[in-house]
């Protein structure tokens, strides 16, 4: 339902440091919809402004990752720095874009001054807003050009002088004003906004309730409304844990009180938000990242993302409603029906319309966003159960700004990484190490990509874990015989993996504290019920066609092979299939999983053969007692 908000809530009850963030957030949001609309700015005066309106909602707003009370005397200085930092570089926009050349031309002493502040800036701010691991991260690949001379192997390089991490970092189009913070300045921005613009006028209640009516009265009905509303709004915000907070404030005592335990109910949810940064038609920030660095269009990589989303949803899908028969669990009533729910909130089904239509005839995705939201904007006017008033509406475009402050400090700090890697050629000297370490064998190659990216994810939010690798190990991995688009996805679905995987698991962890259970235990679930996602990257890099590339033929094949062997997968973990099924029946069943996954006829004949003999037992042998069961 919507909630409207006041001017006392939106201004005159906030203190002046919050009216100063709200102003700013407001004016955030408000400019990246002009510039979607009638066109961007200059390269970097779109970077810095996007970045300097952020790195100021940041030192208002945010104090050690928490929100905090007040404006402190260091807030206030840091502030001061920032205007110097910003209006420096417009004051003398023509010198530093037209005039100086990139570490030739020699640096003023206020210019070292003001590069350093920059840097210390964005440092400070990621600190606050994603916390001391990406901080720590982009200290160290700072530092690393004055250390690499003195390093063994790979590690070693040439010297850099001081003054040119200063000037890349600071007077460039590389550095903290390179790719990574000009997709979050033209394009990310703009889909958060719309994602705050749709929550706050019904369209995650429309998506629940009809997700509810669907599937709700169906056998575990609650979990699957967690699946389908989950996918839709993850989708939408590309936020996984910002999804768990909010649908799973409702998913996720629905579930318990449907009969789930926990711990399962917890991981569901945590599962179905991770899975909307892979789910086209938006997916999650690094998606737009991927096209920038790829070269890909962002068209395109919505078409090759689509199957494998397909398979990850399946297979938890089905793994629900293995559970919930094996518990006996019975449905729930929706909350509205599907009657009353599209008189009162259909109508805002048209902007999510409006923008997957753009984004598939070629629109490009910063025009595709700034549509979407003036879309929307209209389109919740049009009944009373979602007009917006204002306030509300600006209250929308504050918190669109504020979902933009992890996304820029991460893509200014990963610039910062990218940078140094840049500077020191340690991009082509670790690729080089890694195909040596993998022998020149793609599968050695695979698996040590896949652990490099569960490890940066794991200390890093996506983005910044997939940009890394844009740097080191997709192009080894290209070099190691890989398409682009099969080495790309795969370094991207990995950095995904870790907001699931034990031991951060930030998603799963986020769930748990709703649901009340142990968040370890939740993680662990979790990954369980996310397995297909860690099989199929090895698939389509071996075979495409589970990508949609290729011969008619063999994509038909693939698909419907690739959808048995999920099926399979589920019913393998989940020990379930009519009755309980026994330790051999599980392994045969995994077995004939993976046979059918992997894009190959004759082994998915095979694996075809070996699905029909478990699940003809499964329904002919007697049945097990599987109420006493407690896997949870």
């Amino acid at each position: 339902m919507v909630t409207l908000t006041t001017w006392n809530e939106f201004w005159h009850d906030r203190p002046v440091y919050q009216r100063v963030g709200a102003i700013i957030g407001v004016i955030l949001s408000l400019f990246h919809i002009y510039t979607s609309l009638f066109g961007c700015l200059d390269v970097l005066a779109q970077r810095t402004i996007h970045l300097g309106l952020g790195l100021a909602l940041v030192f208002l707003v945010y104090s050690r990752g928490e929100k905090k009370a007040g404006v402190s005397w260091i807030d206030l200085l840091l502030l001061i720095a920032l205007a110097a930092v910003v209006a420096y570089l417009f004051a003398f926009y023509d010198w530093v874009t037209a005039e100086r050349f990139t570490m030739i031309s020699s640096l003023s002493w206020y210019e070292i001054i003001l590069a350093i502040a920059a840097i210390i800036l964005v440092l400070e701010s990621t600190r606050r807003v994603v916390g001391n691991g990406l901080a720590g991260i982009g200290v160290v690949f700072l530092l690393y050009p004055f250390v690499a001379p003195y390093l063994p192997g790979v590690l070693y390089s040439t010297p850099s002088h001081w003054t040119a991490v200063l000037d890349f970092n600071y007077l460039s189009l590389g550095g903290i004003f390179g790719i990574p913070l000009g997709v979050s300045a033209t394009d990310i921005a703009l889909f958060i906004i719309f994602g705050a613009i749709l929550v706050r006028s019904g369209g995650s209640f429309l998506i629940s309730n009809v997700a509810s009516a669907f599937s709700g009265r169906s056998v575990g009905g609650p979990a699957k409304v967690a699946v389908v509303a989950s996918s839709l709004m993850g989708t939408i915000s590309g936020s996984a844990t910002a999804n768990v907070a909010t649908i799973g404030s409702v998913t996720i005592p629905m579930m318990k009180k449907a009969g789930y335990k926990d711990s399962f109910a917890a991981a569901v949810e945590a599962v179905s938000s991770t899975g909307g940064q892979i789910m086209p038609p938006i997916m999650g920030a690094a998606a737009f990242v991927m096209s920038a660095f790829s070269g890909i269009a962002y068209s395109d990589i919505i078409i090759y993302a689509i199957f494998p989303a397909v398979l990850y949803y399946l297979s938890l899908f089905v793994t629900v409603d293995l559970e919930a028969r094996r518990l006996k669990l019975s449905g729930s009533k929706p909350e509205m029906t599907i009657k009353e729910t599209m008189k009162n909130f259909g109508h805002m089904i048209i902007p999510i319309l409006v923008l997957v239509y753009l984004l598939l005839v070629g629109y490009t995705p910063r025009l595709a966003g700034g549509l979407g939201i003036v879309t929307a904007l209209v389109a919740c006017q049009l009944r009373p159960s979602t007009r917006l008033n204002l306030p509300t509406i600006l209250s929308a475009l504050e918190s669109g700004a504020m979902g933009m402050l992890v996304v820029i400090v991460s893509c200014a700090t990963a610039g910062i990484i990218v940078g140094s890697v840049d500077l020191t050629g340690l991009g082509q000297r670790l690729g080089a190490a890694f195909i040596s370490l993998a022998g020149g064998n793609l599968l050695i190659g695979l698996f040590l990509a896949m652990l490099i990216a569960m490890l940066l994810g794991m200390g890093l939010p996506t983005t910044p874990a997939y940009i890394i690798q844009v740097a080191t190990v997709i192009p080894a991995l290209i070099a190691l015989g890989l398409p682009p688009i099969a080495a790309h996805m795969f370094a991207f679905y990995y950095s995904c993996l870790s907001l699931i995987t034990p031991p951060v698991a930030a998603a799963s962890y986020t769930a748990s504290a709703i649901a009340g259970s142990d968040g370890w235990k939740t993680g662990w679930v979790a990954a369980r019920l996310g397995l297909v996602a860690y099989i199929v990257p090895f698939m389509f890099a071996y075979d495409q066609s589970l990508l949609l590339l290729g011969s008619a033929g063999n994509v038909i094949v693939s698909v419907i092979t690739a959808c048995m062997g999920v099926f399979c997968l589920a019913v393998s973990c989940e020990g379930y299939f009519k009755r309980d099924l026994n330790l051999p029946e599980r392994i045969v069943a995994g077995i004939a999983a993976i046979l059918l996954i992997v894009p190959s006829w004759w082994l998915s004949s095979i694996g075809m053969v070996l699905m029909a003999g478990v699940l003809l037992a499964a329904v002919y042998a007697p049945a097990r007692d599987c109420a006493k069961r407690d896997k949870y």
